[in-house]
C-alpha cells in the first residue's frame, strides 16, 4: 500500500481498471473484494446521482457499461486463483440462482502453489 489502509480500495480499483482487459493470471481475494466493494460504493453513487434526475439519469447505466470488462477481469482472475477456468463467468452473467455458484467460488482461498495460470499472490 502506497499510503496505509484507508487508501486500500482506492489502489484496488485503480489496480482492476489499469488491467481491464487482462483475463490471465490470478487475483487475490483481498485485490477482488477491494475492487468489488469500490465499485459497489461507486455504482452506488451513480445511482443515487441518477434518481436526482435530469440529465444524470443514464449515468449508472453508463457507468456499469464502462466497468464490464473490467468486472468480467478481475472475476475470471479470480477464478483462475481458485484453480478454475474463467469459462465459469457466463453462469453469473444472467441473473439466476447460478450466480451463487460463482459467489462461492470467489470466496474461496486461492491456491498456495503454483497452477496452470501462473504463481500465486
Amino acid at each position: 500500500m502506497l499510503y496505509g489502509p484507508n487508501v486500500f480500495l482506492v489502489e484496488s480499483y485503480i489496480a482492476g481498471i489499469l488491467k481491464y482487459a487482462d483475463f490471465g493470471g490470478r487475483a487475490s481475494r483481498r485485490e477482488y473484494w477491494g475492487f468489488a466493494f469500490a465499485n459497489l460504493i461507486l455504482a452506488a453513487s451513480c445511482w443515487l446521482l441518477g434518481v436526482v434526475g435530469g440529465p444524470l439519469q443514464s449515468l449508472s447505466i453508463l457507468y456499469a457499461l464502462a466497468v464490464l470488462v473490467p468486472n468480467l477481469a478481475i472475476t475470471a482472475r479470480r477464478l483462475h486463483d481458485t484453480g478454475r477456468t474463467g469459462w465459469w463467468l457466463p453462469l453469473g452473467i444472467v441473473p439466476t440462482p447460478l450466480v451463487l455458484i460463482i459467489l462461492f467460488f470467489v470466496c474461496q482461498k486461492g491456491q498456495t502453489e503454483a497452477n496452470r495460470y501462473g504463481p500465486p499472490v
